[in-house]
């Protein structure tokens, strides 16, 4: 009989992001080269209800269920960093559905 080898292809992509709670609006304000994240966030910041909007919001954008996201860093902060489960080659594309998300003031 023989065994099959399992290939782990996803890695996490981790994105920094600075996060201003009680906005009028959930949107993406800045990307910088370094892929750091500015956002604005349409909920309060008690009780987990501004990480739940930022992980709702992003996951929408990426078309990707929420089990693949997690904030790894930040949970009561407003710099957080969030884990994305993704497969390596769709990382840049990823980057770039954010990117085209940004709205200016």
């Amino acid at each position: 009989m023989s065994k099959k080898t399992i290939v782990n292809k996803t890695a996490n992509l981790l994105l920094n992001i600075h996060v201003r709670p009680n906005a009028k609006t959930t949107a993406i304000r800045e990307i910088n080269s370094n892929n750091e994240i500015r956002m604005d966030i349409a909920a309060d910041a008690q009780d987990g209800k501004a990480n739940h909007e930022l992980i709702s919001y992003i996951k929408s954008i990426l078309k990707i269920p929420s089990n693949q996201l997690e904030i790894i860093h930040g949970h009561k902060q407003r710099d957080k960093v969030l884990s994305i489960s993704i497969a390596d080659d769709n990382q840049s594309d990823l980057i770039e559905r954010l990117r085209s998300e940004i709205q200016l003031k």
